[in-house]
């Protein structure tokens, strides 16, 4: 596995984990009025608030 997306409904917001050697090389938390984006494919994106409406 070379990433991973966590949607977290409690705090409003996704972490995106990208792995190297089964280590996390690097990572990044995006909120509300962000966008997330892949490490590893290129156009993959959403905005947070839309995961997250009512």
């Amino acid at each position: 596995m070379e990433e991973y997306w966590i949607v977290n409904p409690d705090n409003k917001e996704i972490m995106v984990y990208q792995f190297q050697s089964q280590n996390i090389k690097r990572y990044k938390t995006y909120k509300i009025n962000e966008t997330a984006n892949s490490f590893i494919f290129e156009g993959l994106e959403i905005e947070v608030e839309r995961v997250f409406r009512n």
